[in-house]
């Protein structure tokens, strides 16, 4: 099975298409776009996790790894898309919650009420350390019928799994095969480098542990027929490799990039800086030699044409710009909801259009501290995981297409003009399957080393006998020499570089 250069498209099914009009995305309304998601171009259909849930952390916190949530559909209409994504030539990615379930697991429950053998399935201490949970407060949670504390990374309802019991181990490969039967093929694994953790040390992520636990889930499992792609946030080429060194993984999502406006904490944003984007963009592309995850966007992200470019007076030039720039790249290309048509940020402007349970306990830790509202709602207005949640708009009407009534999460505040039919909508959409069509015909051009160089507001590259130049800026900028053009975000030509001009071209 070829698994470089593909094309994955991912769903947060919640926000994508509903049918049964409950506001909340299905299975059957990713059935139904199908048709225009093959037209694109894409290999891969990845959705995030619909397995039972109660839908603490959206999905994040299972509670049955082997039946889909009623709110998605049935178990049916799972192996209905697997078959009628297949029909396309679509394959499906399930995304897998490996660290953690949720407290309502049976596991959990069964661990509870006193049961050694489940109690051996989570990591318990008699007294907490100062370790603290991503999502706030301590990462332990006590628990007064066991006079124990449990150790949770996330939120309280999500419970670690002890991965140095082998029965543990053991139940997860078994889930894998089961789903592999089914005829899933590719797995994107969350917070997978957390899996071998050491809470005594705080030692945390991709520790020697974990690298052992991970060779013998290939060897159990996908070995090296199935498309594997793992969360790791902060990973280094040198532990890509390490992870992905053919006894491992396919690949790993890094986010070094996506992190560059992060001043300390990804709640303090700063400006991007081009140079270190250059910096991480090359020493990736060249000095890493397994297959890169080319992302730019997912549900756990603000959208970076809002966070880095202009959402607004020049949202079509932004959004083919990026598609450009991350479309020259070598490796799979990770397309998120939306992302195809320009979709923005959210721009909610009051915390009761907030679902996400992060962003509501940063509100009201913060409020306690004493920090106005007004400044809290413009730090979630920017950086809010929900601002990559909100539902997809097909067409310009009540429901957007998504729903005939009130749908979960808001849609978009002053996004009416985001959907398929609008005419910027539609060039973003076709820069992107020329895109899509160019590195499937051209491959063999991404596999020569790139050199990016940055001047002001300037980001440059060179890749073999291709050349891009990208204005990240809404000022004018004098235009390098332009052989034969490839792909151009304007409808015209000018002799200068204007606002969030870019092109790729060759001599």
């Amino acid at each position: 099975m070829k698994l470089n250069n593909q094309i994955i498209y991912q769903i947060y099914p919640k926000s994508f298409k509903d049918t049964n009009g409950d506001g909340i995305g299905d299975l059957p309304g990713i059935i139904s776009q199908l048709d225009t998601l093959s037209h694109l171009g894409i290999d891969y259909l990845w959705l995030s996790p619909i397995m039972r849930s109660p839908q603490r952390d959206n999905g994040y916190d299972i509670a049955d790894y082997y039946h889909i949530d009623p709110m998605f559909g049935s178990d049916e209409d799972y192996f209905r898309l697997i078959q009628e994504a297949n029909k396309r030539g679509i394959k499906i990615m399930m995304d897998l919650v490996l660290n953690h379930v949720s407290t309502e697991h049976e596991w959990f429950k069964r661990a509870c009420e006193g049961d050694p053998y489940y109690q051996d399935f989570f990591i318990w201490r008699k007294r907490p350390n100062e370790l603290k949970s991503l999502f706030g407060g301590s990462a332990w949670e006590y628990v007064p019928q066991l006079d124990m504390y449990y150790f949770h990374n996330f939120d309280v309802h999500q419970a670690d799994l002890n991965y140095a019991n082998e029965h543990v181990r053991q139940e997860i490969y078994r889930m894998i095969n089961y789903w592999i039967k089914q005829g899933v093929e590719g797995f994107r694994l969350d917070v997978i480098d957390l899996i071998g953790k050491d809470v005594d040390t705080g030692e945390l992520s991709c520790t020697p542990k974990f690298y052992e636990y991970l060779q013998e889930l290939h060897e159990n499992t996908f070995q090296n027929h199935y498309l594997t792609v793992g969360e790791c946030w902060e990973a280094t080429p040198q532990q890509a490799m390490k992870i992905c060194n053919g006894k491992g993984l396919t690949q790993v999502f890094h986010f070094n990039h996506l992190t560059l406006t992060h001043h300390g904490s990804k709640w303090n944003q700063k400006k991007l800086e081009l140079h270190k984007l250059a910096s991480i963009l090359e020493t990736w592309q060249n000095e890493y030699q397994g297959i890169e995850a080319i992302v730019m966007n997912n549900h756990d992200l603000p959208r970076l044409l809002s966070l880095w470019l202009d959402d607004q007076k020049y949202r079509k030039e932004s959004a083919m710009l990026l598609a450009m720039l991350f479309g020259m790249l070598r490796g799979n290309l990770y397309i998120y909801q939306g992302e195809e048509y320009g979709m923005t940020s959210a721009h909610f402007t009051r915390i009761d259009q907030y679902r996400d349970i992060e962003t509501i306990n940063y509100y009201h830790e913060q409020l306690k501290q004493g920090v106005c509202e007004s400044d809290i709602l413009e730090v979630l207005a920017k950086i809010s995981r929900d601002n990559g949640r909100v539902p997809m708009q097909f067409m310009n009407t009540l429901g957007h297409g998504f729903t005939s009534t009130t749908p979960w999460i808001s849609f978009i505040q002053g996004g009416e003009d985001i959907y398929p039919d609008q005419t910027d909508c539609q060039v973003i959409y076709q820069m992107y399957q020329k895109i899509i069509q160019y590195r499937k015909d051209f491959e063999q051009e991404l596999e020569h080393p790139i050199h990016f160089h940055v001047q002001d507001d300037i980001l440059s590259f060179t890749r073999g006998t291709y050349h891009g130049v990208f204005n990240f800026s809404d000022h004018v900028y004098p235009l390098p020499e332009v052989g034969e053009v490839i792909f151009h975000n304007y409808l015209d030509t000018a002799k200068y570089l204007r606002a969030y001009e870019a092109y790729i071209y060759q001599k």
